[in-house]
């Protein structure tokens, strides 16, 4: 049985911007878990971006210095808005000054009363198996675990932000200046590789690359691509997004996911060189598969009528509304 040591355990990094009641939801379900008072907690708040949500950073900051049930508790306060990715990633590099290892989630995800156990197992566990680019701690709400798998855990090529554990040596090996990339989106045989993975992540990485941005998620996504590598899920979520209700930056409403139910008292049995498994690759295609992403937004963009009907549906929506 794998034992842990509680002098050793992974930090766990928190991220917010103006929603405190998200805040105090996570940390008190972090609470939950036993070994909460063993572990350093660091919570980064970036500055206000407007003026008007000073006075809202300002009370998140208070309620930051107010948190006890942690080994230790740092807030990281940015003087400037960095913008979510800056800020995020600079926090991670902060706390990878100091540690080898970091458990990271947003505001808005709720985690299980076994999910620091977990994390820190298979942290532990993986740590030298560098196939295994980082932890996840959320799985898919739709049933992508087929009848007779064996384990608790299964691996994808797909990244998780909704609760992840990652390793230093992992962090600093992503390119975030993506080299490389212009040639990748001119080779049809490499897109549809990266799109037999999942339909949905080639979209986004194309409206970053438009827009000038950089988003973290597609940014790993396209790096474990390229490294072949990949990230492991529990088969129950262990964490759940809680940020589906119209306030966040990157997820729209959806009450699907923000009512997936968490699963608590569970905590996967770790698995010795697990590998990607074809059947439940397949079912993970299949979840993130959209008629609408996938059909029909390609077939208006071809059409060149896509910004229009955009506009259109708008006006009609607003209007039933």
């Amino acid at each position: 049985m794998q034992t842990l040591d509680i002098n050793n355990l992974a930090p766990v990094l928190i991220t917010v911007y103006d929603r405190l009641d998200c805040l105090q939801n996570a940390i008190n379900s972090l609470k939950q878990n036993e070994l909460a008072k063993y572990t350093y907690l660091y919570i980064v708040s970036d500055y206000a971006y407007d003026s008007s949500h000073i006075k809202t950073i300002e009370s998140i900051r208070e309620y930051i210095k107010s948190i006890c049930g942690f080994k230790k508790i740092e807030g990281i306060f940015w003087d400037t808005n960095k913008g979510s990715f800056d800020s995020i990633n600079d926090a991670i590099r902060y706390v990878f000054s100091k540690y080898e290892k970091i458990i990271v989630f947003e505001d808005d995800i709720l985690v299980s009363n076994r999910f620091l156990e977990y994390m820190n197992k298979a942290l532990e566990f993986y740590k030298q198996d560098k196939r295994i680019f980082s932890i996840a701690s959320h799985t898919h709400y739709k049933n992508i675990i087929y009848n007779g798998y064996p384990y608790e855990m299964y691996t994808a090529r797909m990244y998780s932000p909704w609760g992840t554990g990652m390793w230093r040596d992992r962090f600093y090996s992503i390119d975030f200046n993506l080299q490389g990339v212009d040639e990748f989106l001119n080779n049809k045989k490499e897109i549809a590789k990266f799109n037999a993975i999942s339909n949905h992540m080639l979209p986004i990485l194309r409206d970053m690359l438009d827009k000038g941005k950089k988003y973290g998620d597609v940014i790993i996504c396209y790096n474990m691509f390229k490294t072949n590598r990949l990230t492991l899920y529990p088969i129950k979520p262990l964490s759940v997004n809680r940020g589906h209700d119209g306030r966040g930056e990157h997820c729209a409403m959806d009450n699907i996911w923000q009512n997936q139910a968490l699963q608590n008292d569970f905590c996967p049995k770790m698995v010795e060189n697990i590998e990607l498994d074809s059947k439940i690759s397949k079912n993970l295609y299949r979840a993130f598969y959209s008629y609408k992403r996938d059909i029909i937004i390609p077939l208006l963009k071809k059409l060149g009528i896509y910004k229009i009907t955009r506009y259109l549906y708008k006006i009609i929506f607003k209007n039933k509304n």
